[in-house]
C-alpha cells in the first residue's frame, strides 16, 4: 500500500526540508493545486512524477474557501494547463459536489479528460450512492474515496471497507483521501492513501509522531516550560512517516 505524504511544503523552510529529504526522502507525495504551482513542482521534484498525486484543491473549497462558478471555471482552466505543461500522470477531478452539484462536476471531469487526453482519478462521496461507485469501477482503473477527514461517521467505515473490497477484486485501484487511521490500514484493501496529519498535528497540536510496531504512534510533546521548535518537530514527523511509507510498501 502506498502512503502519500500531503503538504510537504508546509511547516518547514526550504533549507530544512531539503536537509530532511536527504536524510529520509519521502517515496510518495500528494500536493494540492490550491497551494500553487510552485509548491506542486517542488513536491514532485522530491517524489518524481510516477509517485506524485496532484490534488485538485476541492477539499479547500468544500471547507471554507469561497468561490463563484466563474472563478471555478478559471481555476480549472489553470489546472488543465498545469497538468498538460508538466505531463502530470495522476490528477484528481474537481469533486465540489456539495457546492455546484454532481452534474457540473461531471461536466468539468469530461472537459479535463478531453483536454488532457487521459483519465483523472474521480472521487466518490457518499452522496453519490453505491450504484455510482459501481459505475466508477467499470469506467476507471484508479478511483478515490473523499470525505474521510470530516464527513464519515464511525458506523460508515464498514461500508467504506466493503466498497474498497468491491473495487479491489475487480482490479480497480482505490485511493483513500485523508485516511490516517494507521492502526487500521491493514484492514482495508486501499491501493493508496494520503495524510497531512504529520504536519498539521505538529504545527497546531504540537504532537510528535513515531513509527513503531507497524503503525504511527502519536503523543503530545512535553514542553517543560520550553518553546517548541515547530519546524524541527515537523521535520522529525516527516522522517518517521517516511519510515511508515517504506513499511506499508510491503502491505497489500
Amino acid at each position: 500500500m502506498r502512503v502519500f505524504l500531503a503538504s510537504t511544503g508546509s511547516g518547514m523552510s526550504k533549507e530544512l526540508r531539503d536537509k530532511t529529504v536527504k536524510i529520509c526522502r519521502p517515496r510518495y507525495i500528494l500536493e494540492t493545486f490550491f497551494n500553487g504551482e510552485k509548491s506542486c513542482l517542488e513536491a514532485m521534484s522530491i517524489s518524481g512524477n510516477d509517485n506524485f498525486l496532484l490534488d485538485s484543491g476541492a477539499f479547500s473549497y468544500m471547507n471554507g474557501a469561497q468561490v463563484t462558478l466563474a472563478q471555478m471555471d478559471s481555476y480549472i482552466d489553470k489546472y488543465i494547463k498545469f497538468i498538460i505543461s508538466h505531463n502530470i500522470k495522476h490528477y484528481f477531478e474537481i469533486d465540489v459536489d456539495n457546492i455546484f452539484g454532481l452534474d457540473r462536476v461531471e461536466f468539468w471531469r469530461h472537459k479535463m479528460e478531453n483536454a488532457i487526453g487521459y483519465q483523472c482519478i474521480p472521487v466518490w462521496h457518499k452522496g453519490r450512492g453505491v450504484d455510482y461507485w459501481k459505475w466508477m469501477c467499470k469506467k476507471y482503473s484508479y478511483i478515490a474515496i473523499g470525505g474521510l477527514v470530516f464527513h464519515v461517521k464511525k458506523q460508515e467505515y464498514e461500508l467504506i471497507r466493503q466498497l474498497v473490497e468491491y473495487a479491489y477484486y475487480r482490479g480497480v485501484k482505490v485511493h483513500g483521501l485523508g485516511f490516517t487511521k494507521t492502526r487500521e490500514l491493514k484492514n482495508y484493501k486501499f491501493y493508496s492513501v494520503d495524510s497531512a496529519s504529520w504536519v498539521v498535528s505538529a504545527t497546531r497540536g504540537q504532537q510528535i509522531h513515531f513509527f513503531k510496531n507497524g503503525y504511527m504512534k502519536t503523543r503530545q510533546l512535553e514542553k517543560k516550560g520550553h518553546k517548541v521548535d515547530l519546524p524541527k518537530l515537523v521535520a522529525h514527523n516527516m522522517i518517521e512517516w517516511t519510515k511508515f511509507q517504506k513499511y506499508m510498501d510491503g502491505v497489500n
